[in-house]
């Protein structure tokens, strides 16, 4: 099935998705500058389902306005959490198709799966304590990655003895994340469990931005069929 294509945002993402899109469809609008929403909306409106990358200050904005167009949307943009219950009510109360996630690897979602495993594992195992490390390029906006929250989210929903986490810091009753910006790194992700008689680390790492891209184009396809309200985490394995 050929989609009509939106992208949201040009940066990186948006222009290995249009690089990778036409095995999946055509681009039939890019919404990049506040200006374009303008010049571009009749253009959007043909698309079947939009996809979002942009930045944390403009996602929420960006999205709404796709949904308030009658627009399914896929987004992977992280660090605006805080909003996204409302742009699911949202969603939900239109009647309109979405998708979030805060990685659209297949592959990192698969670690979300082991890490989830493991973690009710060790629930009983207090010796050893937890430490999540993620490494991004220097352009990367959020700190720490929606990547590392979603991992470590998971963890503390298993783990009785942690109730929440803590950046760059320790802290006996939470999980600390240590976020570091390197130039040329795609994505690593490390969750480690250490004991004073053995260390257990899993680790994802991203070679490149193609997983991502990939992941998003099938997702998109995935949506037009299968309308709803989803979360990448949960649906991951169906598209």
């Amino acid at each position: 099935m050929k989609l009509n294509l939106a992208l949201i945002g040009y940066g990186k993402m948006g222009k290995e998705i249009e690089k990778m899109s036409p095995a999946f469809g055509q681009i039939t609008a890019i919404i990049d500058q506040p200006s374009d929403w303008e010049s571009n909306e009749n253009l959007l409106k043909t698309a079947d389902v939009a996809i979002e990358f942009s930045i944390p200050a403009a996602a929420f904005d960006n999205c709404k306005r796709c949904l308030e167009l009658g627009i399914p949307v896929i987004t992977g943009t992280t660090g605006w959490q805080d909003q996204l219950d409302e742009l699911l009510d949202f969603a939900c109360s239109r009647s309109v198709s979405f998708i979030h996630g805060s990685n659209f690897s297949i592959g990192a979602n698969l670690f979300f799966t082991i890490n989830q495993y493991l973690a009710k594992r060790m629930n009983t195992q207090e010796q050893y304590e937890i430490s999540v490390m993620e490494t991004h390029h220097t352009a990367k906006f959020d700190k720490p990655s929606g990547t590392a929250v979603t991992l470590t989210e998971l963890i503390i929903q298993e783990i009785n003895r942690k109730d929440g986490w803590i950046l760059n810091a320790a802290d006996s009753g939470k999980i600390p994340i240590f976020a570091h910006r390197k130039e040329g790194v795609t994505g690593i992700h490390e969750v480690s469990y250490s004991s004073a008689e053995d260390d257990i680390v899993i680790r994802h790492q991203a070679k490149n931005r193609q997983g991502f891209v990939t992941g998003a184009l099938k997702a998109a396809q995935w949506l037009v069929k299968n309308p709803g309200v989803y979360d990448f985490k949960d649906i991951f394995h169906l598209i």
